[in-house]
């Protein structure tokens, strides 16, 4: 049990001012207000673009998908009660809910939520989809593929397909207001960082408990701890692992933990002379201690990644897939043999290019900035110059996309939709992916395996295709995952019924009361 520590009252509520001076947000107060539930996260309101900031639509259900996923993993149907799939695979019909009205009171129907998917396309998981044709047929919406697609279904709990109705396009065809079906609709939005919700008492669905809601963005992890501390928000999510004693301690909040399909994962640019070796990439998977970062950083020595994906999605983990060693002698033995000779300052270097990179950060995940000062240091004891440089969560793909890319040291989730090939895809399978690997030769044996998956829906072939493809990955180190993450909510002790949803789809906000 990891040990708790003291805070006095008069500390916390300086850190809770402290809170509040930290997070700037104008016109907003962290006071608690009797029937307003208070939710908090890092991620900001940047835009109404469902394939922007549609994950924060979805996730304080205020916009929802065709399909929907439940947090044991079975998908329901959402504005889509049914569906079925045609003999030859190839067209897939989605009969639209009855009864089901958007915010502004206009009814659902199959065309305007086949207008609202056309425009969604655009989003990373949904442009997987060989569509042929998209129509409807009275209250069904059909969907035809060029070649079959098995996990449709699941591409299509994707945020970047919320439904939205007609009239929230401008008429230079963006999003000028966000006019949606969930349970909370939106009342006001100031800047990036608050939105104000309500219940809509015209919902489909499980009607709130609470009558109003509002989202706070705050992307500083430090400024979450001290907020969490002085018991400032009912709900905050990604809080930072190292502070949950803290947290715990002050009594306010109480930290809740579950492992998530998402990980802590360094990438390579697999094209540079330094990585182009897969014996170098091997050697640096071997020098980082797994271990030591879980249990001095994260809090928590499970998290140490034996490969992609945690046991917590049986689908996707192998079991009797070898892990990379802690082991710094055989790592130096790898490098040394791939002919990479240290120089007088420790460096080693090979035909004049020294073993020295840049990885970027995500700064508003603040243990990846101290596990990559760690990863310095051991590092350094195989010869190899690390920089750490923690920026916007933008420059990652940014990067990835100008070829200016390193390293770098993210946390990804795999179950954007509930059916990890659909991450995998874009990751493995591209010259430039959008936050794996970049130049990675064995793109074109892993797209050879995902291509036959996605069109198969013979499960024992897709279960061994699966496998194989963890195994070439796991092999050649195009990314290296580091640390499986545990999802940290830190829930106010006036908050009852919340339940977190390991998908990271919903917030299940409909079901929490405020006592």
């Amino acid at each position: 049990m990891t040990e708790k520590l003291s805070i006095t009252r008069r500390s916390a509520l300086a850190l809770s001012a402290s809170a509040v001076a930290a997070a700037a947000l104008p016109s907003q107060s962290f006071a608690q207000e009797a029937g307003v539930l208070r939710v908090a996260s890092p991620w900001e309101w940047t835009s109404n673009e469902p394939t922007d900031t549609g994950y924060i639509m979805a996730r304080m259900q205020i916009a929802e998908t065709l399909v929907m996923v439940e947090p044991d993993g079975k998908l329901v149907g959402g504005i889509a009660e049914s569906w079925t799939v045609s003999d030859d695979r190839l067209t897939w019909r989605f009969k639209v809910r009855a009864g089901v009205v958007f915010h502004d009171g206009s009814p659902v129907t199959a065309e305007a939520a086949a207008a609202s998917l056309r425009r969604s396309l655009a989003g990373e998981s949904m442009q997987q989809i060989p569509v042929d044709s998209l129509s409807t047929e009275g209250d069904t919406l059909v969907l035809k593929t060029k070649t079959p697609f098995s996990h449709l279904p699941a591409v299509l709990v994707d945020y970047a397909s919320v439904i939205l109705a007609p009239a929230s396009w401008g008429a230079d065809g963006k999003v000028s207001r966000v006019i949606a079906t969930g349970p909370f609709r939106i009342t006001s939005i100031d800047g990036k960082t608050v939105i104000e919700l309500e219940r809509f008492d015209r919902y489909w669905g499980e009607k709130p408990k609470v009558a109003r809601a509002r989202y706070t963005a705050i992307a500083n992890g430090d400024t979450r701890t001290n907020v969490a501390i002085a018991g400032d928000q009912d709900i905050i999510f990604t809080t930072v692992p190292a502070a949950t004693p803290r947290i715990d301690a002050a009594g306010q909040m109480k930290v809740e933990s579950l492992t998530i399909p998402r990980v802590r994962a360094m990438a390579f640019n697999s094209g540079l002379p330094q990585f182009a070796d897969v014996r170098v990439r091997r050697a640096i998977n071997m020098a980082i201690d797994r271990r030591g970062i879980a249990s001095a950083i994260l809090r928590h020595p499970g998290s140490a990644a034996t490969q992609l994906l945690p046991s917590a999605v049986p689908a996707w983990h192998d079991a009797a897939l070898p892990a990379y060693p802690f082991d710094v002698a055989g790592a130096n033995a790898l490098l040394d043999q791939a002919g990479w000779v240290r120089g007088t300052d420790g460096v080693r270097a090979k035909d004049g290019v020294r073993l020295a990179a840049k990885m970027l950060t995500i700064a508003n995940r603040p243990e990846l900035t101290v596990m990559g000062t760690a990863m310095q240091a051991q590092l350094k004891a195989i010869g190899m110059e690390l920089t750490v440089e923690p920026g916007p969560s933008a420059a990652i793909p940014a990067a990835i996309q100008a070829g200016t890319m390193q390293m770098t040291m993210f946390a990804r989730t795999y179950v954007n939709v509930p059916e990890v090939i659909a991450t995998i895809i874009p990751d493995f399978t591209r010259e430039r992916s959008t936050w794996g690997t970049l130049n990675w030769p064995g793109r074109d044996r892993i797209k050879a395996l995902t291509d036959e998956y996605v069109q198969s829906f013979d499960e024992a072939r897709k279960a061994t295709l699966r496998r194989e493809i963890l195994k070439i990955i796991q092999d050649e180190v195009p990314v290296a995952a580091v640390a499986w993450f545990e999802h940290t909510v830190a829930v106010n002790r006036r908050v009852k019924g919340l339940v977190i949803d390991p998908f990271e789809t919903r917030y299940m906000l409909h079901k929490v009361s405020l006592g």
